[in-house]
């Protein structure tokens, strides 16, 4: 890894979830108080519900970036959630599926809160100069929403989430928006984020220079291995303090 200088960049462009914000695992709680109103008790099942409503989320989001027709975040969701009852052998009212996506997205609102050091980073950077943006394939407009709420929305020149464009990190749109929208080269960009595949396959593809932020403590090089030593970070770290410490 090089030496970091901050005064290479004009610009720097983060993640939401799990970069700046702490969604306090809420993908969890509305699962569970999903399957809670849909009576599911057995531990393994409900388990084995929560891995493949992840699982499928994941799917949907790669067989969009392999040219799939763009599905929205919500849509995504409530067919996840229904496809993985469905395989348990259930059959659950669209009333109370719709009700848990609007649970979701809810929580997803109510339960972000900064990081550490979060707030103190972004005045250093503002006081530097810098220009700011955030990029996220979370539900459309609540980045907008959330950012907001916590009283950080004045330090970004460019919000982009997956609806402005009808596409998912790691795909190129949603990059070269953000880019587009802070007038700035991708050679004097730096990208912020946590998730390796839609986060640093997706900053690589376009140039950007990126920071992984492994606070999940993956194995690189298994990473490195699965999508091609050309996607590697240029930074590696375990916060978003870190990064913090590091400017």
């Amino acid at each position: 890894m090089s030496e970091f200088d901050l005064d290479k960049f004009e610009a720097v462009i983060f993640d939401l979830d799990s970069t700046l914000t702490n969604t306090h695992r809420y993908p969890i709680i509305a699962i569970d108080l999903f399957l809670n109103e849909s009576g599911i008790k057995d531990e393994q099942v409900r388990n084995s519900v929560l891995r493949n409503v992840f699982t499928r989320y994941t799917t949907a989001i790669q067989e969009i970036v392999e040219e799939a027709p763009f599905r929205t975040a919500t849509d995504i969701v409530y067919k996840s959630l229904e496809d993985s009852i469905l395989e348990i052998g259930e059959r659950i009212d669209s009333s109370i599926l719709e009700d848990a996506v609007q649970r979701f997205k809810n929580l997803h609102l109510e339960m972000s809160t900064p990081e550490e050091g979060v707030v103190e980073m972004l005045e250093d950077l503002m006081n530097r100069e810098r220009k700011l943006g955030v990029l996220t394939n979370s539900f459309a407009g609540h980045a907008t929403i959330i950012l907001t709420n916590l009283d950080l929305i004045h330090y970004f020149s460019s919000i982009v989430d997956c609806g402005d464009v009808n596409a998912y990190k790691p795909m190129r749109e949603p990059f070269v928006k953000t880019l587009r929208n802070l007038d700035i080269d991708v050679s004097k960009s730096l990208y912020v984020g946590d998730e390796y595949y839609a986060d640093m396959v997706g900053g690589k593809t376009v140039g950007m220079t990126t920071v992984w932020i492994n606070h999940r403590q993956r194995s690189l090089e298994d990473l490195i291995a699965k999508y091609g030593p050309q996607m590697t970070p240029d930074f590696v770290l375990n916060s978003i303090i870190e990064f913090a410490d590091l400017i």
